[in-house]
Parts: structure tokens; sequence; C-alpha cells
């Protein structure tokens, strides 16, 4: 299928299109043309309208086609390809219409082709490429999501790449954990890549996952990433790194005082197990719903919770329907109060009239009985006090009456005998 040369502009030709042009336009014919126009360049010249100021500067240089259509496209003048060929016809010059059809043809399919790529534009680039850090964040920016948040960040030797893949499908696919890779997740591009780990680990990975051998500990980058980490724990008192000890070797200083997980321990020491809980958050254990594949999960801790303590989720729930329940009733209330007095039910404003009048009238009488009995008490204790003789006329007391002060007197007169009798024995 032919292009269409009407469409094509002149300045869309290629320089070898034009080069092939100006090879047969540059010579300088004798004869001229049926209408009398000069079949070379001149006759170009005359039908674009180049004055002869121009003409005369073009006949001094030496390819002057060429000139003329740099000069054109200088000017933006709007001259297609089939207008090109209809100037040769009037000049005659059929050869370069046969010699340059093809070029012209290839040149024509190749300027349709990009406008039509120049159709569909590219999204330009925002604020938010500045978060973009891994293949996560794009999938899930093209969706309207936040960024890709990981469970934990792996670091690895390139040596334990076998031991990685197997951690990386047990943790992923088994125990369904979302991590990050540096080699797997990053995307390229990225100016400097330590400082897009550090943000990674810093904001936007729970833990740092290590896989520790002789080779991860002679990497400079894997110590330094792992110094940053114990720092950044440190700092927000967060429990970040966790080793997992792959081949024996000589732990460093920064790694003694870490309790780490060791990958040839045999018995009972469930390795894939601890790894998955040591790695989980701790706000995600309780709020998971799923039971993952292994020995513990968060929905057998929360159920064997509440086995253990049955009649505490029992209460809570009672509460919880036991409220729910006087909250319909005050509506319920609330909403029969609102019809009744909404209808004018006057009889019941009476009622609550009554009963006001009914509740004064009981607060006035208990108020009167109190003080009645205040004042009682308060006669009887001054007529008792009245009786009491005062102390200035404790001397003139009546004893005699009393039954002890006879007593009292009995044995004086006793004593007073005994005395008597006692001195005349011994006269």
């Amino acid at each position: 299928m032919t292009a269409d040369l009407s469409i094509v502009p002149l300045i869309a030709a290629t320089i070898q299109s034009r080069q092939s042009v100006a090879t047969m336009l540059n010579p300088v014919k004798v004869l001229p043309s049926d209408n009398g126009l000069p079949r070379d360049w001149r006759g170009l010249a005359h039908l674009l309208e180049f004055s002869s100021d121009i003409v005369s500067l073009l006949g001094s240089n030496s390819d002057p086609t060429m000139h003329m259509l740099t000069m054109l496209e200088k000017n933006k003048k709007n001259i297609s390809i089939k207008n090109f060929q209809a100037m040769m016809e009037e000049i005659d010059r059929w050869d370069i219409i046969d010699d340059t059809e093809a070029l012209f043809q290839s040149d024509a399919e190749r300027y349709l082709e990009q406008q039509q790529r120049a159709q569909v534009s590219a999204e330009p680039i925002d604020k938010s490429d500045q978060e973009i850090l891994t293949l996560g964040d794009i999938h899930r920016l093209k969706q309207g999501l936040e960024t890709q948040y990981y469970d934990a960040f792996l670091l690895y030797a390139e040596e334990d790449i076998d031991f990685a893949t197997e951690m990386v499908e047990k943790l992923e696919k088994q125990f369904d954990l979302k991590l990050c890779l540096k080699d797997r997740d990053l995307i390229a591009g990225i100016e400097f890549q330590h400082e897009a780990v550090m943000k990674l680990i810093s904001e936007r990975c729970n833990r740092l996952l290590i896989i520790v051998s002789p080779s991860f500990l002679q990497s400079p980058a894997n110590k330094f990433f792992v110094n940053y980490t114990q720092a950044l724990s440190i700092e927000k008192r967060q429990r970040k790194i966790i080793p997992c000890i792959y081949k024996s070797c000589q732990l460093p200083d920064q790694l003694k005082y870490i309790y780490h997980l060791d990958y040839n321990r045999k018995g009972f020491y469930d390795f894939w197990g601890k790894l998955c809980d040591s790695i989980q958050a701790s706000n995600s254990v309780f709020a998971s719903g799923s039971v993952r594949v292994g020995n513990s999960s968060a929905m057998q801790e929360s159920t064997e919770i509440k086995k253990t303590l049955p009649d505490k989720y029992n209460d809570i729930s009672h509460i919880a329907e036991k409220t729910n329940n006087d909250l319909k009733y005050s509506q319920q209330k609330n909403e029969i109060c609102k019809n009744e007095i909404d209808a004018g039910n006057v009889e019941l404003l009476n009622v609550d009239s009554k009963q006001n009048k009914i509740s004064q009238w009981q607060k006035i009488t208990f108020n009167w009985k109190t003080k009645r009995t205040k004042q009682s008490d308060q006669l009887t204790t001054e007529a008792i006090i009245q009786n009491l003789p005062s102390v200035n006329n404790l001397d003139s007391l009546d004893l005699t009456n009393s039954h002890v002060y006879k007593n009292k007197k009995k044995k004086k007169n006793l004593f007073s005998k005994f005395t008597k009798k006692k001195s005349s024995v011994k006269a």
C-alpha cells in the first residue's frame, strides 16, 4: 500500500533523498522546458518564488538545491512531496520523479509512522516518582494504592543464592510473607543503590533478615547495612535484625549479642517456624485472620487464649449485648414520649405535674418531721442538763439514799469497832 504523498511535507525527506535530488538538479541545463523554465535548480527556485537576490546567492553556492531545501525547512513552508513532483513535471524533469519515487515512498511511510506514534504520549513524571523504589511500587501506584511495604528485607551473599532461593520460596509461598530482595525487586535507574536500600530498610521493611556465612561477612556492603540497621534499631528501640546462621563462622561483635537462628541445628528445633514467628510484626499477630502453615499461627494463639479465659470473653459479650438492649429501650422510650407530646396528650403532662406536687409535699413533710425530731431531742437534752447538779453544789449532795454509800458507811462502822476491840486487848 502506497503512502499519500500529498500529506507528507518535503522537509520530511531524508538526507539520502535530498542528496539524490540535488545531484540531478544542480547541473545547469541549457535547454529549457516547454514553458520556458530552466530544467535545473533555477526552475525550482522560480516555482518556489525565491527573489532574484536569493537566486543570485544560490548561484554562488556549490550545492544550490541542498541550500534551497534547507531554507524551506527554516522558513517552514508547507510544500508536500506531491507538490515537489508537480514542479518537476513543469520543468520536464520526469527522470527525477522516477528515480526518487521509491525513496519518497519510504520517507513518507516513516514519517506517517512517527506521526501515529506521536498520538500516544507517555505519562509525565510526578512527585510520587521519588517514592518508587521497587517493581511492586509501580504496579500498586497504577492501581491507585500506596507504595509497597514488606515484612523483611533479605540480605545475603552471592555464594549463598541457593539457600536464599529456598528461604524465599518457604517464607513467601508457605508462610505468606512479603520479602524484598535487592536483585529481584529494585527498579533500574536508581542513582544511589545504597541509599535506596537504606530507605527500604528504615521505612518500608519491618525486619532485616540476613543469611550469615563466611562469604556474607567478607562483603563490606553487607557489613555496612548490618551496622546501619543496628544503629536504627537502637534509635527506634525496635527489633530489626534477624540473623540466620547458614554456615558456621566467627560472628562479629555486633551480632554476638543478638539471638540468632541456626539452620544446621537438629532435634526439636523448628527453624522455619521460629523464623516465621520472628519476622511477623507484633501488631499483625492477632489482626491476621488466616491460619498459616506451620507449628503455630496467630489464629491458633487467639483460639487458645479464648479457651483459657472463656468467662472473660462471655462477660464481654454479655455486657455488649446488655448495653445494646439498654440503648434500644432508651430509644423506644424517647420515641414514645415524643409521639405523645406531639399528639397533644395533655393528660400525661397533668400526671407529671401531680407527681411533681406530691414529691414536693413529701419533701416538705420530711423536712418538718426532721425539724420536730431535732427540737424534741434538744428539749430532752436541756431537761437532763437542768436536773444535773452544778459543780459548786457538789458538797451538798444527799447520798443517804444511795445504796453504795450505805454499804461504805457500814464498812466504816465495822472498822471502827474492830479498832476499839484491838486497843482494849493491848491495854
